[in-house]
């Protein structure tokens, strides 16, 4: 992963989706091996100091046996970070260490980005709004009528908003600006893919011509939403403005 941050240029889009897809199969496969290893050494309780500190030390060691090395963004996500100076080897001070130098990361949580403005941006209000909506309407649904598509469809509207969240967390200065917009389109691919779905459920058992009429009207809006928020971040970024 530290080819990503080799230069000191600002990402584009394109840059950041790379990166993002990276992170992606970083965390598929973090997952994967916190499972297997879980699954044969369950967690003790962290107030048993001495046992869960051995617990720690051996995910250590498991996760650097399955070829985990230093430059590896996911595990600073975590709380791996936070043990490495109590960690007598150094291989795994190296291990469990983040990117040296600066990366696109290190201003995107600025204490000027709370939640509360990102609960004003428009755009999210209304993904966030048609997403309770939605699992309100679902959730009061028969067990015995819902199928994968209402299912899929739920996932699709409720990561709608998340990857807006997402993108307004890494920034709007011109060094993040990249990644806010390619997170922006993980939103956009969503909400198309809920509208998609919504047309085949059209003539689902659970469905009615008036609700469909109104999920389909509001998922259409709050795609169109997105695609203008995108466009608008995609301006900024051209014009340099943060």
């Amino acid at each position: 992963m530290s080819a990503f941050f080799s230069d000191n240029e600002n990402w584009d889009e394109e840059r950041w989706e790379a990166f993002l897809r990276d992170h992606d199969k970083q965390v598929d496969r973090y997952m994967e091996l916190m499972f297997r290893f879980m699954r044969k050494h369950p967690q003790p309780d962290p107030e048993e100091t001495e046992a869960f500190a051995s617990w720690k030390a051996a995910l250590r060691a498991w996760l650097r046996d399955k070829g985990w090395r230093h430059g590896d963004v996911m595990l600073s996500f975590f709380w791996f970070g936070e043990e490495q100076a109590e960690d007598e080897h150094d291989d795994d001070k190296e291990a469990f260490s983040f990117i040296d130098g600066p990366t696109p990361f290190d201003d995107a949580f600025d204490a000027a980005d709370t939640f509360e403005a990102l609960e004003r941006l428009p755009v999210y209000q209304r993904a966030c709004d048609f997403s309770a909506e939605v699992l309100d309407w679902a959730h009061a649904l028969s067990s015995a009528v819902k199928d994968n598509r209402l299912i899929h469809f739920c996932s699709h509207v409720a990561q709608a908003p998340a990857h807006l969240a997402r993108g307004y967390g890494i920034g709007h200065e011109r060094d993040t600006l990249g990644g806010n917009i390619a997170c922006a389109k993980r939103g956009l691919a969503d909400a198309n893919a809920a509208l998609a779905l919504l047309a085949r459920m059209k003539s689902a058992a659970y469905m009615d011509a008036p609700t469909y009429r109104r999920l389909y009207e509001q998922a259409y809006e709050v795609r169109n939403a997105i695609a203008l928020y995108v466009q608008d971040l995609r301006e900024r970024f051209d014009l340099g403005i943060d």
